[in-house]
């Protein structure tokens, strides 16, 4: 994962990896009720996986290794936090992408979302809301016009993606008809219902239960070969479709905090203290438009714990993130630049320190195209001249 097309394996890496102790459909969670396979898959499994494999090596070629990483995206970005929480001096670098760090929380937030647009969505022969169709394809288009129009060309070129999405103000609710309803506005409730949703769920306090999704060009993305994005839903990888246009939040939120079984995968713990103490890298990625777990969400988690540990300029010699404008989950994304070598990055910084300020990223949907990934809170900027389809020609401004 992260590895720009060449896996570590084919770089002549030792390599391991680890079902967790158990197998079955990625999201069949029945394994959960057997104490020891719950705790495996929780936080278990990967150090003892780590340490055979520490042992594997020094067997095979009589020393140990000179260096070892970790890398993993959703599930494995969660594990990969989890290696820098509980097991900080096993690891030199470790690569998280896209975390799975409280998928209870982020599952609520995704109903959440879900419900909201059943509250303006036609009904079914039975009377049940269709999420799906709660916007048509143009008003979709309408949307995703707009945002562009918005937010594009803050980072000095317009190319379809939002490079600078500190400075995106986008306010949906500008698109709401002014007179009679077509395809190139919303109703009032549509808007409303869109804008509730990416904010994410809120308790009855108004305290915010999960972190808002950002404003991206994968809102509105298809499912054919990628995850929907969160404006056109598909079936709920995680349960029975969701019809209800109301949500106690309080007592969802209420319920996952008194689940222990459902925080024990959490992976939300912030003094690392030991780990950067022992030289240990920590390099963070995320797509914008993933709509299963919020950029933003791992990005509220890198800055508390890069105040916990002495500040950004404390942290950033060890830990970085990068922010990846239109991309889904993991990859994917129309015209995302998700082809990009992290873990070359991460093995320059530990054994030479150079700190990877930017990376190169290229274009799957769009070949030909390539962009620097600047560390947050840096964004890739057109210079101005030069071919703007090459990364050189980009620079990294704040």
């Amino acid at each position: 994962m992260a590895a720009g097309g060449r896996p570590a394996l084919s770089r002549g890496f030792a390599v391991a990896s680890t079902d967790t102790g158990h197998q079955g459909r990625v999201f069949d969670g029945s394994f959960l009720a057997d104490q020891q396979a719950a705790l495996d898959f929780a936080y278990v499994a990967i150090g003892r996986v780590a340490q055979l494999a520490k042992q594997i090596v020094v067997s095979y070629y009589s020393k140990p290794a000179n260096h070892s990483y970790f890398t993993g995206c959703s599930t494995g970005g969660r594990e990969a936090m989890i290696m820098t929480q509980r097991y900080p001096s096993y690891f030199d670098g470790v690569i998280s992408g896209a975390p799975a760090m409280r998928t209870g929380y982020s599952n609520l937030a995704d109903r959440w979302m879900v419900t909201m647009l059943n509250r303006v969505a036609p009904k079914d022969p039975e009377g049940k809301p269709q999420a799906a169709k709660a916007l048509t394809a143009g008003e979709k288009k309408t949307i995703m016009d707009a945002l562009l129009e918005a937010c594009d060309a803050n980072d000095g070129l317009r190319d379809g993606a939002i490079w600078n999405p500190r400075d995106c103000r986008f306010d949906v609710k500008t698109l709401v008809c002014k007179a009679a309803k077509s395809d190139s506005c919303l109703t009032a409730e549509q808007a409303a219902a869109i804008e509730q949703g990416l904010a994410g769920p809120r308790t009855s306090r108004g305290a915010a239960v999960y972190s808002p999704f950002p404003w991206d060009t994968g809102l509105t993305a298809g499912g054919q070969g990628a995850i929907p994005g969160l404006l056109n839903p598909g079936p709920s990888p995680v349960g029975p479709p969701q019809t209800a246009t109301e949500m106690d939040v309080d007592a969802a939120a209420a319920g996952i905090a008194g689940d222990p079984q459902v925080r024990l995968t959490d992976s939300t713990w912030i003094n690392l203290s030991s780990f950067s103490a022992h030289g240990g890298k920590l390099l963070f990625f995320h797509g914008m438009s993933d709509p299963w777990f919020s950029a933003l969400d791992t990005l509220d988690y890198y800055q508390r714990m890069t105040k916990s540990n002495g500040g950004l300029e404390t942290v950033s010699p060890w830990s970085r993130i990068f922010l990846v404008p239109s991309m889904g989950h993991c990859g994917g994304g129309e015209g995302a630049m998700d082809n990009f070598d992290l873990l070359s990055a991460m093995v320059a910084w530990v054994e030479r320190n150079q700190a990877p300020e930017s990376v190169v990223a290229t274009s799957r949907s769009k070949p030909g195209r390539s962009r620097p990934l600047c560390a947050y809170p840096k964004h890739a900027h057109y210079a101005g001249n030069g071919d703007p389809e090459k990364a050189e020609n980009f620079v990294c401004r704040e």
